[in-house]
């Protein structure tokens, strides 16, 4: 039984290694290793339960996402892949908007939030040079670094959006004089929903700063790829600052590093080369310099436990290990110093037991106190928090295998701790009190409902350096505080004021133009909606389900103040209107059994996906995996009214579903129809869905050279608002074509063009077409970023909202054609809005435009003018779609203009007679 506890101790640490070592390979050679499909469907519907439960719900999200990029020609996500994207989108033209543009649609991104939600929260610091307190620098694992100096009522990010930061330890020198300097490190070790990705698991080493946190560079000798394994700085668990040297200590990945100002010195490793090591580390200094550091007890039985040493320098200080006599952790390690007294430290670790409501119940952690003066350690295991009853994931005290995993110390009591897994709790007085008492997570033992405005999952226990009774909490909820730890009930405030760091998997907009309602699933957050009815504001947002979301829609109805659809992980479907119903689809209709539930539901993928019509709320389309199923009147649907249209194996492949769309406007049968795509790459029309008998009525209407390999993701599948015949398609994956147009899309067979241009090396996550005035732009969202064109077929990309979305991973798109919104969802940042406003125009009150025409239009080799001011010399500019000036001259209208030269496509022509201007559309051939 040890045996197998200890494994399962160890099952998340060695999924690290997996996919450090085998699905981030350097290796670029032409080996190809297929990928098979796998479906992984987690029980728990509440929290997570069992260690091995924890595991499947991360390899469940870790394999949405590698899916998503794998290259389906090689079996990875290489290195170059990943490098090569990053480069391409570092060249990409940004989308300016200014007086001299010629006509293209504008888009001014703003917060759509959550601005009062978090997201998952590793590092946070107290800055000691504000003695208000009120100044607080946290970092969000897929968010970026955030800065407050008013006490967490607003927020500004301060690390740079042409970057992706994962935040996992920040810290401030403490040295007089020098408390300017700070530094953060990336890159998460544990439990990253998105690790496959290389997006946020690996991190870009250690960021500095020397002007208190408002600005950061990147330390040179840290730097890495952030695409696969190559710097043991891809990994940083905890840093600290020498309190009388100054220098920087790095707790690694199986390795303990010290910078002292020029390089870096290894002080203590596990003899590791590379990424074969999977030992979570972290390391804490007192104020007289003494330095410990700890390694988790999953890799290396020689250096596993706690070691000191008087200054932190082997050849000043030999280190030492203190733990061997006492305790043998069987996996993370983490330690606090008490402030009172710097003799005492505290260490809590995995021990390796996997509590099971089922079987056996246990604590999963040990707790020992090692005194530095008698040289000894106290065993309080026995204190930690065993409520009555049991509940997996919850309580005894659980820890998810280390994922959440923390200790601190009251400043100016030595007795006093707090401690942290899924729930945070106290203990007054260790010395002589029975146990710790929970004060934060879930409410209590009964179940999984929120303790008091307060997340479960807790990472980071800070004091305030100014009192010794504020504590702040980093959780997969983002920042909380309370003012009086010492409290019997200890009450929380959310400090998730803009701290926008949430990470969505789909968002979407309510249809109707007068409500200004907007949904979101989201990693390990569920589901939330935000809109000023519920809250005031436009960017907060009201928890709507929990859990992992998946696919959100937003529906009007009359009898309802609000309604919605939302989801939870692997299928279930509930249906909002003033109250929930579960809408997921049966198997078996309950008068012939039923069976147990996982035998009757439909299954689905772990992000469950579906499609609500946005213009016909009664049609709603689901995705069982490769099966669709249809209902006509989702606002009455039940969980045994579906209708089973069939499975994609009808064809000669099977796909198993991850993206639909539908037409616009009222629906017809003669003229809607139905996209669906799939993981193997096909895309199928499905004409008159609301009334098809059987998905085998479907056409494959797959671009020809599209790959149908799996995993070949269709990620997006935008359908042009007002012609049906104008399809934008995109693929996700490394290796593979990615961005296809289409203007016959109802033809039997699709003439598709490739329009990657200059996206050729980008993921591809997400879709819209937008039109305004007969104006159209299209959208694509990527692993970095957000982009446009007016028209991709002649006009390359440029970024969208570089000092909003920045390089965020943009997830998930939803447009509203009746009044041009657009909505962007973020994995990391949460969403953001944009109004697409009709053409801009040169801002000039002599503007003669209307007096101006050009002919022949389209034009092929000369251009010709029409204008009252016949005889005037004319300046002009010739600007392409980007709002680049391409070509100047001076010319008079019977000399025309040359454009030969020109590439095919979309340009203005913009004139300046003396003191009038004015601005034309041509098209070149």
């Amino acid at each position: 039984m040890k045996k197998k506890l200890l494994l399962a101790g160890s099952l998340v640490f060695c999924a690290v290694i997996a996919l450090i070592t085998i699905l981030y390979s350097s290796d670029e050679s032409n080996k190809v290793v297929k990928i098979e499909r796998k479906t992984i469907n987690p029980t728990q519907k509440g929290k997570k339960k069992t260690l091995e439960e924890r595991a499947l719900y991360n390899e469940a999200r870790d394999l949405y996402e590698f899916y998503r990029q794998v290259n389906p020609n090689t079996g990875i996500v290489s290195k170059t892949d990943k490098s090569r994207e990053f480069k391409q989108a570092r060249s990409t033209k940004l989308r300016t908007y200014n007086s001299l543009s010629a006509k293209v649609p504008q888009a001014t991104y703003i917060s759509r939030g959550p601005s009062n939600f978090g997201g998952r929260t590793r590092a946070l610091v107290v800055d000691r040079s504000d003695n208000t307190g009120n100044t607080i620098i946290a970092g969000g694992v897929s968010g970026g670094v955030f800065r407050t100096t008013d006490g967490g009522a607003t927020w500004t990010k301060v690390s740079s959006n042409d970057e992706i930061h994962n935040v996992t330890s920040i810290v401030q020198d403490p040295r007089a004089g020098q408390e300017n300097t700070w530094y953060y490190g990336t890159g998460e070790g544990l439990g990253n929903s998105t690790s496959k990705s290389g997006a946020f698991y690996l991190g870009q080493g250690i960021w500095k700063s020397t002007d208190g946190g408002i600005t950061w560079s990147q330390l040179p000798s840290t730097s890495s790829t952030q695409t696969s394994f190559d710097s043991f700085f891809d990994i940083v668990y905890r840093l600290a600052v020498h309190p009388t040297t100054g220098d920087l200590y790095a707790a690694l990945l199986g390795r303990i590093r010290r910078f002292n100002g020029s390089s870096w010195i290894t002080e203590i490793d596990n003899g590791s080369s590379g990424a074969s090591t999977n030992q979570a580390t972290d390391i804490v200094i007192t104020t007289g310099g003494r330095v410990y550091v700890s390694f988790s007890g999953v890799d290396d039985a020689s250096v596993e436990g706690v070691w000191t040493s008087a200054t932190g320098i082997e050849a000043t200080g030999a280190w030492s290990r203190i733990n061997a006599a006492d305790f043998t952790p069987a996996g993370r390690v983490v330690m606090a110093i008490a402030p009172s007294n710097e003799d005492i430290l505290y260490v809590l670790f995995d021990n390796g037991t996997t509590s099971d409501c089922s079987g056996t119940e246990a604590v999963e952690a040990g707790l020992w106190q090692w005194n530095q003066s008698t040289t000894t350690f106290t065993d309080y295991t026995s204190k930690l928090p065993d409520e009555s009853g049991c509940s997996d994931g919850n309580d005894p005290f659980a820890i998810q295998g280390g994922y959440d995993l923390v200790v601190s110390v009251k400043p100016d009591d030595e007795d006093f701790v707090i401690i942290g897994g899924t729930n945070a709790y106290k203990i007054a007085d260790i010395t002589t009190d029975a146990t710790f008492t929970r004060i934060g997570g879930y409410a209590s033992s009964a179940g999984y409902s929120l303790y008091l405005n307060h997340h479960p999952d807790i990472h980071s226990l800070v004091f305030s350096p100014f009192n010794d009774n504020i504590l702040f909490t980093g959780t997969d909820g983002g920042v909380h505080r309370t003012n009086n730890i010492t409290d019997a009930t200890v009450a929380w405030t959310s400090l998730n004021n803009g701290y926008q760091t949430f990470q969505f998997y789909h968002i979407n907009i309510n249809p109707d133009i007068s409500s200004n309602f907007v949904i979101g699933g989201s990693q390990d957050n569920g589901t939330t909606v935000g809109g000023t009815p519920l809250n005031g504001t436009l960017t907060a947002h009201s928890a709507a389900t929990g859990g992992d979301g998946g696919a959100a829609a937003l529906f009007n109805d009359a009898g309802c103040s609000l309604g919605f659809f939302s989801s939870v992980q692997n299928g279930q479907l509930y249906r909002y209107c003033d109250g929930y119903t579960e809408i997921t689809p049966r198997i078996t209709a309950p008068e012939i059994g039923p069976p147990a539930v996982e035998e009757v539901l439909y299954p689905s993928q772990f992000v469950t996906y579906y499609h609500s019509d946005p213009d016909n709320n009664n049609a709603l389309y689901y995705a069982s995996n490769d099966k669709l199923l249809r209902t006509t009147d989702a606002l009455n649907v039940t969980q045994d009214t579906w209708t089973d249209l069939g499975s994609t194996s009808t064809f000669t492949h099977t796909d198993n579903f991850q993206i639909f769309s539908t037409t616009r406007g009222t629906y017809s049968a003669a003229t809607s129809y139905l996209l669906m795509g799939g993981d193997t790459g096909h895309i199928y029309r499905l004409d008159d869905p609301q009334n098809a008998a059987s998905i085998a009525s479907a056409i494959d209407i797959t671009p020809p050279t599209a790959s149908t390999t799996f995993p070949s993701i269709v990620t997006g599948l935008a359908i042009h608002p007002t012609n049906r015949d104008i399809v934008l398609a995109t693929y996700s994956n490394y290796g593979i074509n990615s961005i296809y147009l289409t203007t016959n899309a109802t033809s039997a067979t699709p003439t598709w063009t490739l329009v990657e241009r200059n996206l050729s090396l980008h993921s591809i996550r997400s879709a819209a077409i937008t039109e305004v005035s007969g104006e159209v732009l299209y959208f694509v969202g990527t692993a970095r970023g957000l982009y446009s064109s007016t028209d991709p077929t002649t006009t390359d990309w440029v970024r969208e909202g570089s000092s909003t979305i920045g390089f965020a991973v943009v997830s998930s798109l939803a447009y509203r054609p009746a009044d041009s919104k657009l909505l962007v969802g973020t994995h990391g940042n949460g969403m953001f809005e944009a109004t697409i406003t009709d053409v801009l125009s040169i801002e000039d009150v002599n503007n003669i435009s209307n007096e101006i025409s050009l002919y022949p239009n389209p034009v092929t080799t000369r251009l010709n003018l029409k204008t009252s001011f016949y005889s005037k010399t004319f300046d002009y500019n010739i600007i392409n779609v980007s709002g680049q000036i391409i070509s100047r001259g001076v010319a008079t209208p019977d000399d025309g203009i040359d454009v030969s030269a020109l590439s095919k496509g979309v340009y203005f022509l913009n004139l300046k007679f003396e003191d009038k201007t004015g601005t034309k559309k041509f098209i070149k051939n």
